[in-house]
């Protein structure tokens, strides 16, 4: 029996965008399965399903921005001012405890052990690397509703803590008193606290005899 070698062509791995994209195919999976009796309304799937697949659209855009070099990130300290401040953020129709997609589909543990081998896993490195402030923005949320804390290049930036106000400053050193005056030598002495004797004299014009 004789085997014909050819060259076979190296398959390249996959990119972090299409591993990403097949975990998020086997998620939506997941949780589509629970349509039907008594598990999850129609309504609830789809406002789920269409979550999850913003976090793969926006993930695609950053990691494609990435790629190209075209994303540049913010230097500047100064807050954003956006359109919508200071008006109420609308009520999210979906939960938002921590790990809320995990009672909700059964089969998102599995799905949770493979994301959280999935962001730390070396092709996806260097998306995160890259722009970590931008790619935290679509996974953080993934990590939220899967009840996992992000990788440690993911992590919110902690305000740093206050510092403690300085102490008040002692109080002024209260004026010595002065020193009370010596004892007269020509009556009592003074009590204590006052002030120098006064003498005085009263002038009585001399009559002419």
């Amino acid at each position: 029996m004789s085997f014909l070698l050819t060259n076979a062509v190296p398959i390249p791995p996959p990119t972090p965008v299409e591993t990403f994209a097949n975990f998020i195919r086997g998620l939506t999976e997941a949780v589509a399965a629970m349509s039907g009796g008594d598990w999850l309304s129609t309504v609830l799937i789809a406002l789920i399903v269409g979550c999850i697949r913003d976090i793969e659209q926006c993930f695609a855009q950053f990691a494609a921005r990435i790629a190209a070099g075209t994303d540049t990130p913010r230097h500047s300290s100064a807050p954003r001012r956006s359109s919508t401040a200071g008006r109420p953020r609308p009520p999210s129709k979906l939960p938002y405890k921590f790990g809320w997609l995990l009672p909700l589909v059964s089969d998102a543990n599995g799905d949770r052990s493979q994301c959280h081998h999935l962001l730390r896993a070396p092709e996806m490195a260097a998306p995160l690397a890259a722009a970590p402030a931008a790619t935290s923005r679509p996974l953080r949320p993934l990590c939220w509703m899967l009840r996992l804390s992000p990788p440690a290049i993911l992590a919110s930036p902690r305000a740093a803590p206050p510092q403690p106000s300085p102490p008040p400053p002692p109080p002024a050193a209260r004026a010595a008193s002065p020193p009370a005056p010596p004892p007269c030598a020509c009556g009592p002495p003074l009590p204590a606290g006052a002030g120098p004797w006064r003498l005085h004299v009263h002038i009585v014009p001399l009559s002419e005899p």
